[in-house]
């Protein structure tokens, strides 16, 4: 291998890790994200649960439909991450967002999911 060829390798090998970083970067956000929508989401039914009031089924339903939205987004958002890492090196399987999420985005966005995961 010549230096030119060894300088090509070294810059792709470079420029892999960077898609990787990103990528693992992005999907720490997301995850502290999900986190900071769960600890919310959580605190918001305890106080319908305390405040009880009448309105408080409809908003449960908008609180639970926030969540389930924003999961939505969170995971859409984490496949787009995986897809721009891929365009310059593989993610492994076992970090695969994709892989994780696909399942959970299919049960919020699919009715036949949903209604199969009831049974």
């Amino acid at each position: 291998m010549n230096k030119m060829e060894e300088i090509v390798q070294i810059v792709r090998q470079i420029g892999q890790q960077q898609a990787q970083n990103a990528y693992y970067r992005d999907c720490y956000a997301l995850f502290k994200l999900l986190q900071d929508l769960t600890e919310h989401t959580s605190n918001e039914l305890q106080r319908l649960h305390k405040t009880g009031t009448e309105h408080s089924n409809n908003s449960v339903h908008q609180v639970l439909r926030n969540f389930q939205n924003t999961i939505c987004n969170l995971v859409e958002r984490a496949c787009e991450a995986q897809a721009e890492c891929e365009e310059f090196c593989s993610v492994n399987a076992s970090f695969s967002a994709r892989d994780v999420l696909e399942p959970i985005r299919r049960m919020y966005t699919d009715p036949r999911v949903s209604s199969q995961g009831r049974n």
